[in-house]
């Protein structure tokens, strides 16, 4: 009797159970945080190429700078998914950005980015967001 007793009350290896259990989801929360972040920091790059885009262009009427060389290179590493969209809200505006006859008005850079999050253990996923900055024009 003691000897049933001592055998079922047993509990070795219950925690190595509980640990081979519970690791996948930790793992997957580890690694979505990590993608999640890994991506948060593309987007907040490219975003602040888009304002560097978007005061080239609001200074155009003024200096030589190309507004897609400044994004390019403010987006360095990364690239940017395709050309900007440059435009003057409340109309006129060049290819370029401001004229002289838009001091005043805000002209606006923005895109399309696609950006993936590939987190082991799941489906990878393809999230698009328009990055986009404005500024007033001088």
């Amino acid at each position: 009797m003691n000897l049933n007793r001592h055998r079922i009350s047993r509990e070795e290896g219950v925690a190595a159970v509980e640990f081979a259990l519970i690791l996948p989801v930790l793992a997957l929360m580890l690694f979505g945080v990590l993608e999640f972040g890994r991506v948060w920091s593309q987007y907040q790059v490219f975003q602040g190429a888009a304002r560097e885009g978007a005061r080239c262009a609001a200074v155009a009427s003024t200096s030589e700078c190309a507004v897609q060389d400044e994004i390019d290179q403010a987006a360095a590493p990364y690239e940017p998914a395709g050309n900007a969209t440059i435009q003057v809200l409340g109309g006129g505006g060049g290819p370029n950005g401001c004229t002289n006859s838009d001091r005043g008005k805000d002209v606006q850079v923005s895109w399309d980015q696609p950006f993936q999050l590939n987190i082991p253990f799941w489906s990878n996923a393809s999230v698009t967001a328009t990055v986009k900055a404005v500024f007033r024009c001088e």
